[in-house]
């Protein structure tokens, strides 16, 4: 089962997702974009997860530790956001 937990984005500042989920059992993590859609990483262990959310520059995190190293994929094709954490989903 997935939790999700919501990012403030005020205080860690940024503004390219609120909302983050891990699914435990199935080594899911996903980060739900503002348009409806999220990227879903697979095979992405509890240890990463934990890195992610102490990670101060958590768009970097996703750009330099996610990206490159884990299979992702996208809900839908709306991924036309600010950062470029967007750019990369369009891999």
């Amino acid at each position: 089962m997935m939790k999700v937990t919501r990012m403030d984005t005020n205080l860690w500042g940024h503004e390219s997702f609120e909302y983050v989920g891990y699914d435990k059992e199935a080594e899911i993590f996903s980060i739900f974009l503002p348009e409806g859609c999220c990227l879903s990483f697979t095979s992405v262990k509890e240890q990463v997860v934990f890195s992610f959310l102490l990670a101060l520059d958590k768009e970097s995190f996703i750009l330099q530790k996610l990206i490159p190293f884990f299979p992702f994929e996208k809900s839908s094709e709306q991924v036309s956001h600010s950062v470029s954490i967007k750019q990369a989903a369009s891999i």
